[in-house]
């Protein structure tokens, strides 16, 4: 499949076959593309949670505004960001830059004030929240392409999911994925309109927006 077809044929799946459990290997596959996601500093601050057991869906059921097709799924992803990631993973962090970007020593310390730099909490949320959410997007084309279907929910109870996964200060959940395959019987959602790209002129020196 080309990445043309796949991004044209993925939709949010609401119907789910109740009877399938991903395996572990599967699911390790979907991340195995998904780690290719570029990400700032090459940080990659992200967790992808698996959640499978009743009851442990029963309460993320609740938590996520009782959307059936969690419970249908049987698979629920909770994707994780790491606010504090340029204090907890930096030396690994340098590595790389040092291994494969061959960074001498004054650029890895440039690097290195940049990532241990102070910043507002609302500063550090937002960097994960975009590097994150890349990752959540090749996720999906990555579980679209080896034939799973998904369907990212961002409606949740933020502060009761934190505490029911007792995550520390510093981790945030970004999104909730339902992951599974389709219900052989019931019909899926018409694929909704998205859109049409095109440009509109700004003034001279400014290019052009695109939608």
């Amino acid at each position: 499949m080309n990445f043309k077809d796949l991004v044209e044929q993925r939709i949010s799946t609401t119907h789910f076959d109740p009877n399938f459990k991903i395996t572990d290997k599967d699911f390790l596959e979907i991340l195995e593309l998904t780690r290719f996601t570029p990400s700032g500093y090459n940080a990659q601050p992200w967790e992808f949670l698996l959640i499978q057991d009743s009851e442990r869906l029963q309460k993320v059921y609740k938590i996520g505004l009782n959307q059936q097709k969690i419970l249908d799924a049987g698979n629920i992803v909770i994707v994780l960001g790491n606010t504090a990631f340029g204090r907890t993973g930096t030396e690994e962090i340098l590595k790389n830059w040092a291994d494969y970007r061959e960074f001498d020593k004054d650029k890895l310390s440039s690097l290195k004030a940049s990532l241990e730099k102070e910043r507002d909490n609302w500063k550090e949320r937002e960097m994960t929240l975009r590097n994150v959410s890349l990752a959540a997007m090749s996720f999906l084309l990555s579980a679209e392409s080896l034939g799973f279907a998904t369907c990212p929910m961002m409606g949740f109870k933020q502060f009761e999911l934190i505490k029911f996964l007792e995550l520390p200060k510093n981790i945030i959940p970004v999104m909730m994925i339902t992951l599974g395959k389709p219900h052989p019987e019931k019909t899926q959602p018409e694929k909704m309109p998205k859109k049409e790209a095109q440009a509109i002129g700004m003034k001279e020196g400014y290019g052009k927006r695109f939608f």
